[in-house]
């Protein structure tokens, strides 16, 4: 393992270790500004990756919800990766079969570099059918994000690493996940999470932080 996958994977776990132990006591801090939400119990800066380390030949699709015009975090994260020297590919939730075929076609012609798949809202649903997909043509997935999924789905075995953000709150779904060897994968239950809703939540740069951690970790050579 390298030294950087090493640093990422301690930062990250750091992160997501805050967030489990805070769990709704976010809620008790007060009012946050929505780009900062959710509240963790004290301020953690997150490894930044050397660049040159990085597979930016990674295959990575983030997917907007409703309308194309929502789902402004993932304009976002696409700049990050843009700026970590990556090629993120920003659809809207139809182009899910089309980008599907195109990651497939890319990976059965020797592009093996990691495939990362994030979404929000009807982007996340799309973001699961194109990693179900892939899994029923033996193609892995090294990392899935999902943004509070507006369906309830069960994440295929293929997935390496996976989170879902989600608000039990009427819009968002918990999802479940098939029985596989990888065990990095959690929901994250930020219903009580001051400042976040449906809207938003992929606008969270402390949930584009942990996102962006785990690319890093996962593309790492």
């Amino acid at each position: 393992m390298s030294v950087m996958r090493a640093i990422c994977r301690a930062a990250l776990a750091a992160v997501v270790c805050g967030i489990l132990s805070a769990g709704d006591a976010s809620a008790q801090s007060g009012a946050a500004p929505v780009q900062n939400a959710p509240v963790l119990p004290r301020d953690i800066v997150l490894t930044q990756a050397n660049r040159n380390t990085l597979n930016t030949d990674a295959q990575i699709y983030l997917l907007r919800g409703l309308a194309n015009v929502f789902s402004r975090g993932m304009d976002e994260l696409a700049a990050k990766l843009t700026a970590d020297g990556f090629s993120p590919v920003l659809i809207n939730h139809r182009g899910w079969q089309n980008a599907a075929d195109t990651i497939a076609k890319n990976y059965r012609a020797g592009r093996t570099a990691p495939i990362i798949l994030i979404g929000h809202s009807l982007g996340a649903n799309n973001a699961y059918r194109i990693a179900r997909r892939l899994n029923g043509k033996g193609i892995p997935v090294a990392y899935f994000a999902s943004f509070d999924p507006t369906n309830s789905f069960t994440v295929p075995n293929n997935v390496r690493y996976f989170v879902n953000f989600y608000q039990n709150n009427g819009v968002g779904r918990r999802v479940s996940f098939a029985p596989s060897r990888h065990k990095e994968k959690v929901n994250l239950n930020l219903t009580s999470s001051p400042g976040l809703n449906h809207r938003n939540i992929d606008q969270s740069r402390r949930l584009q932080d942990i996102v962006m951690a785990r690319v890093r970790q996962v593309t790492a050579r």
